[in-house]
């Protein structure tokens, strides 16, 4: 029986790629097939490199939106959920032609005040997962009333790191 070697999933006789994750199939998970990073993909009509692995969806996200609005052709491939174990990263790719104005790209938004800016992002999110939880658990509200207080002392001192950064530009 052939295995998907991002997500695991077992595939009857026959099937050759995984419909989730768009890779090869393999006999058997015991030896994971190693990516090496630059490599370019087995097309030769269509070479790509490996701009970059990434652990979390809303990266790949960003990153792919930000080579988009560069007119920089990529892909994005495998990846799962953070509460599914033993999964591949989610893996871009570009063609070898834009490699280096790929990697020009990200570095023009590897900014401070954009990092900053994605922590605030994602401490709101956090906040909303807070509202719902308490929504759901009324039985630790004094908990989740510490955490917020914690949220927001972080953005506090998110503000003044973003007031110092100004000021150093």
């Amino acid at each position: 029986m052939p295995y998907c070697p991002s997500c695991g999933s077992e595939f009857r006789t026959g099937f050759q790629l995984c419909n989730t994750c768009n890779v090869a199939l393999v006999a058997s998970l015991d030896e994971p097939e190693e990516i090496e990073p630059d490599a370019p993909e087995p097309d030769d009509d269509n070479p790509l490199h490996l701009l970059g692995t990434l652990t979390d969806e809303g990266q790949a996200t960003l990153i792919r939106r930000l080579l988009d609005e560069a007119a920089i052709p990529s892909i994005v491939q495998g990846g799962h959920a953070p509460q599914i174990g033993g999964c591949t990263p989610w893996r871009v790719y570009v063609d070898e032609d834009y490699l280096e104005a790929a990697r020009e790209t990200l570095a023009s938004f590897q900014a401070p005040t954009l990092i900053t800016g994605q922590i605030e992002g994602a401490l709101g999110r956090f906040e909303n997962e807070l509202a719902q939880l308490g929504r759901q658990r009324r039985d630790a509200q004094a908990h989740i009333q510490s955490i917020r207080q914690s949220i927001d002392r972080l953005r506090r001192e998110l503000g003044e790191l973003n007031k110092q950064l100004d000021e150093h530009d």
